[in-house]
């Protein structure tokens, strides 16, 4: 391709006609950010509802799960429907702002990760300043201040150019569109940077908090049983549990997007994983909620049968 031929985007714009395997990824994707946004609904119902989730772990939690709905919007309102569609006249533009848009709120997500594991830790190590150190007013600064970094990201787009990346629909990936002909750089070497230092930062980092605190919770459980049987310290321990799972799959699926980003030859497993692997992760995040609250409802259910039974008088024989 010369400079005379050469159309900016072109990497972005689908094959003109779709296959059995872009109608399948399709409707996955599509179904899948549906799915995964109905599940965020759920989960900030649960939290309003659930006495165990009003506190600073649950504003904390519900402020990712804000983050990962809008997320989800880009898979469901267009990653999915152009892949379906697979339409070769697209604006290059609106896929690269669709990225901008679905990379904020994924940036968000992955701070409020890392803030919560730090949450547990507190609670976990040092209790009796938990409260003081998660007050309101450092809840919402925590908040504020990661929607502020992660809506300052698309600015190192524009300082430093051709660096963008977006959705290509014949590729189920996100792909670095080419901005001349002669050029030999087929990838984003900003989004290699974020990427790797996301998975650093705060993928490794949350990682590293959280075995501290299944350290110390070990701790607890060997040296000082009264606490460990307290209701206090098991809800911490329920809570903590609830998100190292997420953070395990979480961790897995940032390694996928690590070892997959930009590349145009996926297998439809790796597309999957790398790309709608965070769909699974967000839908789970319901699954845990609910299966927390089930919980939480049968160990009452216990707890009353159990008073029941000793207010019995005892049968006398003989």
């Amino acid at each position: 391709m010369n400079n005379s031929t050469f159309v900016y985007g072109s990497e972005l714009q689908g094959r003109g006609y779709a296959t059995t395997t872009d109608l399948i990824f399709g409707i996955l994707t599509t179904v899948g950010g549906v799915i995964a946004f109905g599940s965020g609904i759920v989960d900030l119902c649960m939290i309003k509802r659930i006495k165990i989730f009003h506190n600073a772990f649950g504003f904390l939690w519900a402020t990712r799960t804000i983050a990962e709905m809008c997320s989800d919007l880009s898979y469901a309102l267009y990653t999915g429907p152009v892949t379906i569609l697979q339409s070769a006249n697209m604006n290059p533009y609106v896929s690269i702002v669709v990225y901008h848009y679905a990379f904020t709120f994924t940036y968000l997500q992955c701070v409020m990760n890392l803030v919560i594991a730090i949450n547990r830790f507190v609670a976990v190590w040092y209790p009796m300043h938990y409260r003081g150190i998660f007050k309101k007013k450092m809840c919402w600064f925590v908040a504020i201040f990661g929607a502020c970094q992660s809506v300052s990201i698309p600015a190192l787009y524009i300082i430093l150019p051709c660096q963008n990346i977006a959705y290509g629909p014949r590729f189920y990936a996100n792909v670095f569109p080419k901005c001349s002909a002669d050029m030999e750089r087929d990838y984003s070497l900003l989004v290699y940077v974020l990427v790797k230092a996301c998975f650093i930062i705060a993928c490794s980092g949350t990682a590293a908090i959280n075995f501290a605190t299944f350290c110390k919770i070990g701790h607890v459980r060997f040296t000082s049983r009264a606490r460990y049987q307290s209701e206090e310290f098991r809800r911490d321990v329920r809570l903590f549990v609830l998100g190292v799972i997420q953070d395990i799959l979480m961790m897995f699926i940032a390694l996928m997007i690590l070892l997959c980003n930009t590349k145009t030859h996926l297998s439809i497993v790796g597309a999957l994983l790398s790309y709608d692997g965070v769909l699974f992760v967000y839908t789970f995040n319901t699954v845990s909620m609910v299966l927390c609250g089930l919980l939480k409802l049968i160990l009452k259910l216990i707890n009353w049968t159990t008073k029941d039974d000793s207010k019995k008088p005892a049968n006398s024989h003989g």
